[in-house]
């Protein structure tokens, strides 16, 4: 099986731990909450669209503000000038199906089915699946965290289920909502290098840390993320650390997921016909528990 090694970063979603179930019983008091949360969104959607920071600054979760400055600061951006350079508008979910509300402790989230309109080329073909909208409970009362989008193809199961309007698939623990915020980030440095990080982890839970303020969180699946803080033109510790998941029953008819993990590091260079230089370069590893490696970010 072969793997990109040609990077198209996107903004990764905000990561939380995760917990027990949520609470989500259709009773008044959740509808009242549904719709204060996405009238939080219309408020967000409202400042993007606009590009009016005291709204943005008003209805954005503390947490996901200084993950976003940390990213435009990262890749040599102004800040707050870059705040509203991205290519992509809020995903535009009135053609969708609100499937549930979701709300543990201080976190919610908004599930809806169907197929968002994230505002790319018209013949973009964005496939089915379920939309998460994010919410962090801050003193002054919900704010807009982040949101990820989880495409259904490959799970058929599922699919099937929510076009019928079965959601009962949400009860399990992985869609639930974090419960709790990390502590705030810090403000990263501007950085020497701007640096990025590619991992395919098929068949591992993987993390990784760059000089301890970059993580990067990926389970089954292949992560291109932007490296919080950059690289430095000298050493920089890489930390990771893999799990093997728990082997799914086989399919007759069908062959075994294969197992495969490597990584690899980038460098942005003044190159227009080659903005990136991969600097390192795992290979593949067969039994890659936890290990370190150092990089050179001038390499």
């Amino acid at each position: 099986m072969r793997y990109p090694s040609t990077l198209l970063f996107v903004t990764t979603s905000l990561v939380l731990a995760c917990g027990t179930c949520p609470v989500h019983a259709a009773d008044p008091a959740t509808k009242n909450l549904s719709n204060e949360l996405q009238d939080v969104f219309r408020k967000w959607s409202q400042a993007m669209l606009e590009e009016d920071r005291k709204l943005w600054e008003e209805t954005t979760a503390r947490y996901r503000q200084i993950g976003i400055r940390n990213m435009i600061v990262s890749q040599k951006k102004r800040w707050p000038g870059a705040l509203f350079e991205s290519p992509v508008s809020p995903p535009d979910v009135s053609d969708m199906k609100l499937a549930r509300t979701m709300i543990k402790g201080v976190t919610g989230q908004l599930v809806y089915f169907g197929n968002p309109d994230f505002g790319v080329e018209e013949d973009a073909d964005i496939p089915e699946g379920l939309l998460f909208l994010m919410f962090i409970r801050e003193k002054s009362g919900w704010k807009f965290s982040t949101s990820r989008f989880m495409g259904l193809d490959g799970a058929e199961e599922i699919a099937a289920a929510a076009g019928k309007g079965d959601y009962s698939f949400l009860d399990a623990a992985h869609f639930a909502p974090p419960g709790k915020v990390p502590p705030l980030p810090k403000l990263c440095p501007l950085p020497e290098i701007v640096g990025y990080i590619e991992i395919v982890s098929i068949g591992y839970e993987t993390q990784a840390s760059i000089a301890e303020r970059s993580e990067h969180f990926v389970i089954n699946n292949v992560h291109r993320g932007l490296i919080i803080g950059g690289l430095k033109a000298g050493i920089n510790p890489i930390f990771v650390e893999t799990k093997p998941l728990p082997k799914q029953p086989e399919t007759p008819g069908k062959e075994p997921k294969e197992h495969h993990f490597e990584f690899s590091i980038y460098r942005q260079t003044a190159q227009p016909d080659a903005p990136l230089k991969r600097i390192y370069h795992s290979g593949v590893k067969t039994d890659p528990g936890r290990f370190k490696v150092i990089v050179r970010g001038d390499s």
